[in-house]
């Protein structure tokens, strides 16, 4: 047995040494732990110093095992002969030889219960290094109730060391309590649903602190847990509600911290109706890179109020969606903001949508610049305008074509034809009015027409 002097009293020695002679020849679990201990020339040392600690881990100095295996730490019923129970934390596998300053959890240990998690009030503790008789790496001393894994020992005794464990109470700063705010929840939702309960929890303090938030459904405390938040931060809890087995009816819930909270009141119904829909406006035409309005109302048909998201779609993509209360029987106007840039020029598709409900119209993006009143179009009726201030640049297109038209040369021509072709030479004067081309003139042909008649 290691040498312990310096750590134990005189009487809590003595038990020691009466115990290890007790357990070496008794039986734990069907074997004794001689049997589960050493077999052979296995031998190791440990030391374990006096310490303060937070009360969760310890310190063992060192640690020497021949075959490799774990440290263990018991706790003062081992000097009542509680061999397997009082084993209250263990390290991890150590390889042979020799380890320094290993670090053990306490209240950690495999196939161990316990009921705190850490050490509340100073007390004796005893490392004890333990062989891996099964060759597994995992300590199951406890889990096989002392039949594997058991202490290596020396002239018959378990090899120990004791440490006087202070703890170190941390010191208590009462602040302010956590605040709640932003709390956020359905007023209604349907009997056998889940409905989502979120709030925001701040720390006002000017130092970090862990405190407790609870959420209450009908009074009773439905979940607590411990928010640790640094100074003057904040998160978001959440909380989920199912009413599977809650009754219709209306319940008060909310988030509570130890002086402040946030309560609110809830709906369990039987069937919860979706919003109507109805009165959909819009343009129809807009420009791109405008903005244009659509609005709508929603109705709630429901005996109750209710939140509802509804949404708008463009071309059944979703670009906004907004939670809308309403109380039993409200209409109300939604209005969406829509921003074209970006849009190609086409016609779309544009919705209102609630859960079950919605309506649809056509919306055209045009083009800056295309469609009516733009300043193209206009400019080219001015162009053809200039032409009709200027006669004579008219008249000289009637020299040309117009004229010939007008004249209908072949039509006058047409009677020559029948005359001989003595007398066809005749119209040929005729072509000189054609040289003035003058609209008067023109009735000078007809005065060929004489001639025709007296030939005839």
């Amino acid at each position: 047995m290691h040498t312990q002097t310096t750590k134990l009293t005189a009487v809590s020695l003595a038990l020691l040494l009466l115990v290890s002679s007790t357990i070496a020849i008794g039986v734990v679990g069907g074997a004794s732990l001689q049997e589960a201990g050493n077999a052979g020339n296995a031998a190791a040392t440990v030391s374990f110093s006096d310490q303060t600690t937070a009360g969760t881990t310890v310190t063992v100095d060192s640690v020497t095992v021949s075959e490799g295996g774990f440290v263990a730490i018991h706790d003062s019923s081992l000097l009542e002969g509680n061999v397997v129970g009082s084993v209250v934390g263990v390290s991890g596998y150590l390889e042979p030889g020799e380890h320094e300053n290993v670090e053990v959890t306490l209240f950690d240990v495999p196939g161990a219960e316990f009921d705190r998690s850490e050490l509340s009030d100073d007390e004796t503790l005893i490392a004890m290094p333990h062989r891996d008789t099964n060759a597994n790496k995992t300590y199951d001393f406890v889990a096989t109730d002392g039949t594997a894994d058991g202490p290596y020992v020396s002239d018959g005794a378990a090899v120990t060391d004791a440490a006087n464990i202070t703890v170190e109470q941390a010191e208590v700063v009462e602040g302010e309590s956590y605040t709640v705010s932003n709390l956020s929840a359905p007023l209604s939702v349907e009997q056998g649903d889940t409905a989502t309960v979120t709030a925001t929890v701040t720390n006002p303090n000017t130092v970090a602190d862990t405190q407790e938030v609870v959420f209450r459904f009908d009074g009773t405390a439905a979940v607590r847990e411990q928010v640790e938040l640094e100074a003057g931060n904040s998160t978001t809890v959440s909380y989920s509600l199912n009413t599977s087995s809650v009754d219709t009816g209306s319940y008060f819930h909310g988030v509570y911290t130890r002086t402040d909270g946030a309560p609110a009141q809830i709906q369990v119904v039987d069937e919860l109706q979706s919003f109507d829909v109805s009165d959909l406006s819009a343009p129809g035409t807009a420009t791109v890179g405008d903005e244009f309005t659509v609005t709508a109302t929603v109705t709630n048909p429901n005996a109750f109020a209710s939140e509802q998201s509804v949404e708008f779609r463009f071309q059944g993509a979703l670009v906004e969606a907004r939670d809308v209360t309403l109380t039993a029987g409200e209409s109300s106007t939604v209005e969406f903001q829509v921003d074209a840039t970006g849009v190609s020029p086409g016609t779309y598709i544009h919705s209102v949508f609630t859960r079950d409900f919605g309506q649809s119209a056509l919306i055209t993006i045009e083009t800056p610049g295309e469609g009516p009143p733009t300043e193209e179009p206009t400019e080219e009726p001015t162009e053809t305008e200039e032409p009709t201030e200027e006669p004579t640049e008219t008249e000289e297109p009637t020299e040309t074509e117009e004229p010939t038209e007008t004249e209908e040369p072949t039509e006058i021509e047409e009677p020559t034809e029948t005359e001989e072709p003595t007398e066809t030479e005749e119209p040929t004067e005729t072509e000189e009015p054609t040289e003035t081309e003058e609209p008067t003139e023109s009735p000078e042909p007809t005065e060929t027409e004489g001639p025709t008649e007296s030939e005839a």
